[in-house]
Order: structure tokens, then sequence, then C-alpha cells
């Protein structure tokens, strides 16, 4: 099976998982991985472990490319495993996931083969979070499996040879600056056990692998897979279109496996953490105990005033990590995060910027020369001007909410009055002043205001401006590349574009070819500086949205399922306010509609049920739906209610009675 079918089988076909293994049954150690190397058919009758397994990947030869090769993570630690030179074995590059803009060092460490390899086959099982392998060789056959350990910096490999084959470990000097390792091997025969991690890693020196190979790896592997099985079961979504059901699957581990949890990597934090239930891996909760971690840097390479040539570093609102803090307390309301750790960031950075605005003729405040990534320098730059409307706004309305009395808030509220709208011609909204979008340009930066922000570019914009900006910049697509295809997918979503979002997530997500606008078989994209700019967490937000919508009050179900997907079903998705959305989509009409309600605050719910419904309530611990309630009707398909802290609303049809329980729904053909 080569890449491309291989990627075929990921995102085109419908068959089984591998075999799963008891994680408390079977030894690590003693197991030999024969049976999940060799394909067999799952057997589990768990919908979760089948969707989960079934999203696997296959490989028939190892990459030499990095950013082709499949990935273990765990948020601190990630290795890829590509060709050895040679091609006689497999090379494993350990680092850690990097960020949006950099590289992060890697060691290296290489199993060889004795023989040359004549037929190979490798699968990254998602549900284990571990990659398994079968080699041939003229010499014999070798199996192994590794993972990353899920509970601390340390890379686990069992290898087990047949025949004459024969391993050998070695660790060669990394061809770039690389990260010294530490590793200990052991052997009992023909199997073989290997424990390495970063030599600056706290708690697992030496003596600690040497000690955890001696007592067996048993305990540590078998806690590392519960943890990941209970992570699949967060999140469920189970589509028709069996491709984006596998990307789903793909996303969510490729999201605990590179998202650093670090207070230091706010601004890294992937917006997708929201939607798909995961906050508690990103790095909030982390910056709520320890604080954030100081960081000054950034707004020396973001001038106003000098453009590009004070450097391409993120602008200051994004490196503050404000907009990651602003998603935890959208999906959460914890009132810590805006009071410890939002305020203090947007203070600091709308008291830097405003010190470059300058007053027009107009008597609005403006900026002076600023770079919109990917696009131009200009002044009145609508990316920056986007996000210091959005940091002003958010202050302001945090400042009240907490009832501070802050000498500073009537200023910000000037500011907030003051700032001159974004340009707009007929096309949309412009890169700034006196100059439009005319040609195709693959990172929309002067639709920030779209996405991640979820504001109109100005105040008392058209409606219609929105929309027609999008289609504008989605229509010249000759520069387009992966990250342009996810990105429009997700400002698509958001506008609630289901045709628009569909199609650019078929797209991205399809026959993978050499070509820098899709992914690779790794569900990555090609051309990324480190495993955490690689994932394209935009286009895994943009399929959620089109089932659970994401923005203003209200929890909205299924607001833009495409036509093509008469049947749906999600479990565990998380609305804004920390409800969490069970429903099921039936034959093109919403059939049932589950909510957790987060607090006791009154709830709009637009469930899309039509005709006459009954609402019910339960309480925590109860299986069932435990007692009616009154709903008062707030439009067609939506209700308002009261519930309990804690307590769960199901609306369904008067006399129905759906199967409530998690399962597949059927696959297109």
């Amino acid at each position: 099976m080569n890449a491309g079918f291989a990627r075929r089988t990921f995102l085109r076909t419908s068959a089984g998982g591998l075999a799963a293994a008891s994680a408390s049954a079977v030894s690590w150690t003693a197991e030999a991985p024969l049976a999940r190397a060799a394909g067999a058919e799952a057997t589990t009758d768990d919908p979760h472990e089948q969707a989960v397994r079934d999203a696997r990947t296959e490989w028939d030869a190892l990459p030499r490319d990095p950013r082709l090769a499949p990935h273990l993570g765990n948020g601190r630690l990630v290795v890829r495993a590509v060709a050895a030179p040679g091609g006689r074995g497999v090379r494993l590059l350990v680092g850690g996931p990097g960020t949006r803009s950099a590289e992060p060092p890697a060691g290296v460490l290489e199993l060889l083969f004795l023989g040359a390899p004549t037929t190979t086959r490798c699968v990254l099982d998602l549900w284990d979070a571990e990659l398994t392998g079968r080699v041939t060789t003229t010499r014999g056959t070798v199996t192994f499996s590794a993972l990353v350990d899920r509970h601390s910096p340390t890379l686990l490999l069992r290898a087990r040879t047949e025949g004459g084959e024969r391993l050998s470990f070695t660790a060669p000097p990394s061809e770039r600056r690389g990260l010294p390792l530490r590793s200990v091997t052991r052997e009992h025969g023909d199997r073989h056990l290997l424990a390495a991690s970063p030599a600056d890693a706290t708690g697992v020196g030496e003596g600690a692998l040497r000690e955890l190979l001696a007592t067996g790896t048993d305990a540590a592997v078998t806690r590392h897979r519960a943890w990941w099985h209970a992570f699949h079961r967060r999140g469920y979504v189970s589509l028709p279109e069996r491709s984006l059901q596998r990307f789903h699957r793909a996303q969510t581990y490729t999201l605990a496996a590179v998202t650093d949890p670090r207070p230091g990597r706010l601004a890294d934090a992937p917006t997708l953490l929201g939607p798909s239930g995961h906050l508690d891996i990103g790095p909030v909760p982390a910056a709520l105990e320890q604080g954030p971690s100081p960081a000054y840097e950034h707004l020396a390479g973001a001038l106003p005033g000098v453009g590009s040539k004070a450097g391409r570093t993120d602008d200051p609102v994004r490196a503050s990590g404000a907009l990651a803090l602003w998603e935890a307390h959208r999906y959460t309301g914890d009132p810590r995060i805006v009071r410890d750790l939002l305020r203090p960031a947007l203070a600091g950075v709308v008291g830097y910027f405003s010190g470059f605005l300058m007053e027009g003729v107009d008597g609005r405040l403006h900026l002076p020369v600023t770079h919109s990534p990917g696009q131009a320098d200009v002044s009145d730059c609508t990316h920056d001007l986007s996000l210091l409307r959005w940091a002003v706004a958010t202050l302001v309305t945090a400042t009240r909410r907490l009832r501070e009395k802050d000498p500073r808030l009537a200023h910000w509220e000037e500011l907030a009055a003051r700032l001159t709208p974004c340009h707009t011609d007929t096309t949309g909204v412009m890169v700034g002043a006196g100059l439009r979008v005319a040609r195709s340009c693959a990172e929309p930066s002067h639709l920030t205001w779209l996405l991640p922000l979820r504001q109109d570019p100005h105040p008392g914009a058209d409606p219609a401006l929105a929309r027609r900006s999008l289609h504008h910049w989605a229509g010249m697509r000759d520069a387009w590349h992966a990250g342009s295809y996810a990105v429009g997918a997700a400002m698509a979503a958001a506008l609630r574009d289901a045709p628009l979002a569909l199609e650019l997530l078929r797209h991205l997500t399809g026959e993978p070819g050499d070509g820098a606008d899709v992914l690779a078989p790794n569900s990555l994209y090609r051309e990324a500086v480190s495993p955490r700019a690689a994932a394209p967490f935009p286009a895994g937000q943009a399929l959620l949205e089109l089932l659970v919508g994401a923005d203003g009050d209200r929890v909205d179900v299924f607001p833009a399922v495409p036509d093509d997907w008469p049947d749906a079903l999600v479990a565990g998705l998380l609305a804004p306010g920390g409800h969490v959305v069970d429903a099921e989509r039936h034959a093109g009409r919403t059939r049932w509609v589950r909510v957790g309600a987060a607090d006791g605050d009154p709830l709009t719910l637009r469930h899309g049920i039509d005709g006459d419904t009954e609402v019910w309530t339960s309480r925590p611990g109860d299986t069932t739906p435990h007692r009616r309630v009154a709903a008062r009707p707030a439009g067609p398909g939506a209700v308002l209610v009261h519930p309990a802290p804690g307590a769960t609303l199901t609306v369904l049809r008067p006399g129905d009675d759906p199967d409530l329980t998690v399962h597949q729904v059927p696959a297109a053909h």
C-alpha cells in the first residue's frame, strides 16, 4: 500500500479498525505487536473506539521528510518517525511541538536492521496513540511499537526480531541544532526495549529510565492508554461523509499531541480546544494556577510606523495570549480568566498601542504604517485596526463586568469611540488605506475581524459586507496553500455558509498528490516550521462549527449542516457558556437535542426541531429524562428555558422515543 492509497484508506473507506489490544490484560513488554501491524479487523462494539481506530493512518514505507511522517506526542514531547538514511531502519526525531513560527531542536535515535527491507507496513493507531510497524528484510522480520508516554517526557519503544534479523540502536548527531537525549536499552532474547527522554527533562534521568525498563513498562503503558481512551470519548462526531469524520478524529489526536500546556504558550493555544471540549489540555489551566509567563519581546517587533522593517513577529494582541484567554472564557465562563489574566494582558497591549495612534483631520484615531501579514505594509491596516478595536472593546466590557473602578476606563472608552473604521470598497473590506485586495493572497489577514475575533469590521457595518469580503478573497485562489483552505473553511462556517465551507474542506482533505494546497498523508500541512504549525486546526474548527454554533449567547444546534449530511450525531461537543451538547439529525431533520446546562442562568436553545416539541430535564446521575419543564418559545425551532445548575435538558417531539446513546450514523455510498 503506497502513501497515496494509505491516505485514501484514511479518508475514503469505511473499513473497521485494527484489533484492540487490552491495556490491562496483556503485558506491553511481552506482547508482540503482530496483529495490529498486520491490520487485523476490529471486534469492538464501542462506537468511540470504532470511530477512532477507523481513522488510523498507514504507510507502506516511512517517508524521509519529517513533514510527511507519522507523529506521536504529549504536548511537551513530539516524536516523528522517518526512514533512516539508506533505508535500513527507522529514525526517530525527538523534540518539542514548537510554535506557529519557530522550529524546535530535535534529537535523533535510530533503530537499524541487519538486512535490507523488502516490505514495510506501519500503522499509527490513534486510539492507543501508538505507532506500530512490521518490516520484512532480507534477513528476517522486525515488528515494533513506539509511544510517547502521556504523563512524562518519555519515548518508549519495543521491538521483536524473527529469523536471522538483528537490531541495533544508535544516537547519531543531529544534522541541525540538536536536542541532547538520554536513552536506555534492554534486551531479552529476541525482544528489545528502549526508553529515551530529553537530557534536560526533570524527573526522568538515566537512573529513572533504567528502573522503568527493569521493573516493567506495563503500568506506564496502561495509564497512557487509559488517558487516551478517556480523551477520545469527548467530542464525538459521526457523519455520513466518513472522510471528514476521520479527519475530525485525526484533528483531535493531533490536538492532544502538539498542544503545549505551559503558560508561556498561550499565544499558540488552538481555538479548536473550546468547541471540541478539550480546554483542559491547553495552557489556560496552568496560567490560572501559575500566572502567565511574562513576555515582552513581541512588543519590540511590532512598532507601528515602520511596517515589516520591524520584523514579521506576532502582533502584541496575539502574542499576549489574549485571544486564547478570551476563547477559554467564552467556553467556560470562568471569571478568573478575565480578572487575573485577560484584563491585565489587554490593558498592557492597549496602553502600548494607543501611544502610536494619530488624530486625523476627520477627528478619528488612525494607525501609522504596519504590516498586514502575508499582504503589505499599509497605514490604517485592517488587520491591526481590528485587533486593536477588539482589544479595546473587550477591555471596556471586562472592566464594566468586573465592576472595577479603573481610572483608565474613560480613556479606553474614548479610544473605542474614536478609532477609525476599516476602509472598504465595492469588493468588501480593504487591506488598509488605499489598498484593496486586487490579487490572490494566501493569508486573509484583512479578515481577522471575522475570525478569530468574531466581530463586525466596524460598528454599524452592513451585514452583507462580511460575506462579500470573504467571497471576494475566496474567488482568487492562485496563491492559496493548504492553510488558506483551512482558514477559508473556518470563516465560511462562521458565516453559516455551508456550501463554501464544505467545498474548501473537501479540497483540503482530498487526494494527496504533491501540491501544497492539500494535506499530506499524515493529515498535516506540507510546508510548516514545526509540528504545531503543521496542524490544520482551523479546518477542524470549521467542521465543528457547522454542527454546533460558536458565537452569540445562545446554544445553536446544527446551525449550518450541509444538505449532503442528512444524518449526523454529535456527543460531548462544547457550546459557548460551557454547555455540553449531544444531538442527532436523521433524514434531514433534527430528531433530538440534549444540552448539559453549565449554570442556572436562563438559556436560549435553538434546537432546530420543526413542529411541536417537549423539553425534559434530568438531574446529575439520571440516565433518562426525569420530568417535563416549561419552556417559552423563542422563535422558530428555539426555546427559552431556565434550568437548574447542572441539569440536562432534552428536547424532542411529543411521543417520540429516540435512541439517545452514542452510535455511528450510516455511511454515505
